[in-house]
């Protein structure tokens, strides 16, 4: 087993590099800051039809989270996370009332994760129900965080407020198939925001090009007047010191 398997802690660079999806979520969500929040329209009047998904497909090992935003409607429930699988290249036409009714959605919901991804590690899937977590995720409040690491051999595990919650399944990553993040604000969920989002092969990417970026500059004054985040030309600034 590799390190993303067993770690019961996140492993990678906290960052955010994909968000929510704009075109592609419930009538009753609208996505700003740049793609970071997810808010529900009219949270008094409809304790459904928050589901939200990611903006790209996720690839390898993957680290995600949000934090409850703003919280309290009167309804019962609350924040649901999980995956949605869907066959490569084509994004679901129909997106559920919310999110453990969906067809190839894996979604943990108070106490139990719902899986209905139709292809499994036992081969056809279908319908599971089975109790989980060390928390019932009805009790979060505006302030908690819930996050997931997916591992790179599609091992599920979720976070509340940083603690592990154990294995909630796995085979999620299938040939011919996408695998997204799919945030549900059900309920009492009125918005969320995205606090992890990040996947190896992203931090692969983001190193070599600052790798790239040092070789090419010479001194630190250059990099300096780079157009780019602070902590990033700090990095950048790093290398170029490097012998």
């Amino acid at each position: 087993e590799n390190e993303s398997s067993t770690s019961k802690t996140f492993i990678l660079a906290q960052d955010v590099c994909f968000l929510f999806n704009r075109s592609v979520c419930s009538s009753q969500m609208v996505v700003s800051e740049n793609g970071r929040k997810a808010e529900k329209r009219d949270p008094a009047a409809f304790y459904a039809y928050g589901v939200t998904y990611s903006s790209r497909p996720l690839q390898g090992t993957v680290e995600f989270e949000v934090e409850i935003v703003s919280y309290g409607t009167g309804w019962s429930g609350t924040l649901k996370l999980g995956v949605m699988r869907c066959k490569a290249g084509q994004m679901p036409k129909e997106i559920p009332r919310y999110s453990p009714e969906g067809a190839e959605h894996c979604v943990w919901s108070a106490d139990k994760v719902y899986n209905r991804l139709s292809v499994t590690s036992k081969g056809e899937g279908g319908s599971l129900e089975r109790n989980y977590g060390k928390v019932n995720l009805d009790d979060l409040r505006e302030g908690d965080r819930l996050g997931f690491r997916l591992t790179s051999d599609g091992v599920l595990v979720f976070f509340v407020n940083g603690k592990y919650q154990g294995v909630a399944a796995d085979s999620i990553y299938q040939k011919g198939w996408d695998v997204y993040t799919v945030v549900d604000h059900y309920a009492n969920c009125r918005s969320t925001s995205i606090t992890r989002a990040v996947m190896q092969a992203d931090l692969n990417l983001q190193r070599r090009c600052t790798e790239l970026l040092a070789l090419w500059l010479k001194t630190e004054r250059a990099v300096d007047n780079l157009p780019l985040p602070v902590r990033l030309k700090e990095q950048i600034q790093q290398l170029c010191t490097q012998p």
